[in-house]
């Protein structure tokens, strides 16, 4: 049982990516990562499927943010993964990392287009070698609006479009998920990205552990002086994220189907005959992107198509799937730091507590304190420890927990939670309000109680 003996190697520092130069250990080999700036066909990633059967072990996940990862690798083919990789030619993320949602510049919802803007800020960032002076995980969102909502993802600077009349202006947020982001103010387009620039100039200067979080609204106006409009916008309620998954319109004649391996993680296999598929149907792009999707780009009939084959393969297609409100880190013993089999615990939980994830709230199911699946306060966490399986109401993997079950209970734990759901649940009231009534102390009681 996965709890009976402490993780190869404890986690410690959070500044350190995995990176196709610089591949990462975890409890299952090596672990490099690939992100892409644009998209790429089918039968390239169908390519890179059959280098993550040859070089690793023929896992990869889509992570939170749209990067593609290669489990299982060792020191050697790590090596010859870079090498094999780096020759497709493929639009691959260098640097810092500047992103926009995967439908900008095709989303007829979007109030503006950030590529432009992202591509300015990479290319200046990349000359001024900006990424190596300052901590690893920066993150800059640029959200020009749209179907698909970035608002969930953390970030260190963030500017989200704004139509105020006629003129379209960006908001400046620093630090975290919208919701908690500080509203700085407004900026023009025509000044968005030497802002962006000169605040991560002032990180750089900060030493390499700065981020966004560090910055306050005096130093912030103080390096944006009059490029930063006094103009500030009420933070608006932060809408509810839209499931890129299901075919959703992605230009004019062009549709995208989104569609996303359970709990993040597929086999190269799988992947690949999906992929094989979507090129056979006339399907030429794709592109991994954010909560752990793929999105392919095609004809309607096409998306459809593909969107049938994909959820007869186990795929999740639908936002109203229990695996979709589900954040699970690999776990045991894919990570070296984790406590317990986090998918065996997830797998378990979408078939038992189906009813409860009705997509109103996310189920965080944490490997260790780290809470790499879901950084953010979650409504219900449950996280491996040393000493146990914590859990959290309202609250992120790591925190100080409401309660400690022992590992034997945990399954034991998630059918209780079901049966209050079903003591509790009043019509029309969606699971995320009805735990919200309940709090914490009538969910901590339901999850120890003893059945005996």
């Amino acid at each position: 049982m996965a709890g009976a003996a402490d993780p190869v190697q404890p986690f410690g520092r959070r500044g350190l990516c995995p990176a196709l130069s610089a591949p990462m250990r975890t409890g299952d080999g090596f672990l490099s990562r690939v992100a892409f700036e644009a998209d790429i066909s089918p039968r390239a990633m169908v390519v890179l499927c059959d280098l993550a059967e040859r070089h690793g072990n023929g896992l990869l996940d889509i992570t939170a943010r749209g990067s593609l990862q290669f489990r299982g690798l060792t020191p050697e083919s790590a090596c010859a993964l870079e090498k094999d990789v780096l020759a497709l030619g493929l639009p691959l993320r260098e640097g810092l990392a500047v992103e926009t949602s995967p439908l900008a510049g095709r989303d007829d919802a979007e109030i503006a287009d950030g590529c432009f803007l992202a591509d300015q800020i990479r290319k200046e960032a990349d000359r001024l070698a900006l990424h190596e002076k300052l901590a690893a995980k920066i993150s800059i969102i640029i959200d020009g609006g749209g179907y698909l909502s970035m608002g969930e993802l953390l970030a260190d600077i963030r500017l989200k479009a704004i139509r105020l009349g006629s003129q379209t202006f960006w908001q400046l947020l620093v630090g975290g998920p919208e919701s908690k982001a500080l509203n700085a103010g407004l900026v023009e387009t025509d000044s968005a990205v030497d802002v962006v620039l000169s605040l991560l100039l002032y990180l750089a200067s900060k030493g390499p552990v700065a981020r966004g979080r560090d910055l306050d609204y005096s130093s912030i106006k103080a390096v944006c002086g009059d490029r930063l409009l006094d103009r500030v916008i009420k933070n608006e309620a932060v809408r509810a994220p839209s499931s890129p998954l299901g075919l959703m319109v992605a230009g004019t004649g062009l549709f995208a189907a989104g569609a996303a391996p359970a709990f993040g993680q597929v086999r190269g296999s799988d992947l690949s005959r999906l992929c094989r598929g979507a090129d056979t149907l006339g399907i030429r792009a794709l592109r991994p992107s954010p909560n752990h999707s793929m999105l392919f780009f095609g004809s309607k009939s096409a998306c459809d198509a593909l969107l049938e084959a994909a959820g007869t393969s186990g795929f999740v297609t639908k936002a109203g799937d229990a695996r979709s409100s589900i954040a699970v880190c690999p776990g045991a013993p894919g990570c070296a730091s984790a406590f317990l089999p986090t998918h065996e615990l997830a797998a378990f939980a979408s078939r038992e507590c189906a009813s409860l994830l009705d997509g109103s709230f996310t189920l965080h199911i944490s490997g260790c304190g780290k809470g790499c699946a879901h950084p953010a306060p979650s409504l219900l966490a449950f996280c491996g420890t040393v000493d146990g399986l914590a859990f959290s109401v309202s609250g992120r993997a790591g925190d100080p927990p409401d309660g400690i079950l022992p590992f034997a209970q945990q399954r034991t734990a998630l059918s209780r939670l079901a049966r209050l759901y079903e003591k509790e649940h009043k019509p029309g009231e969606n699971a995320a309000t009805l735990l919200a009534r309940l709090g914490g102390q009538v969910i901590g009681a339901a999850l120890r109680q003893d059945d005996r």
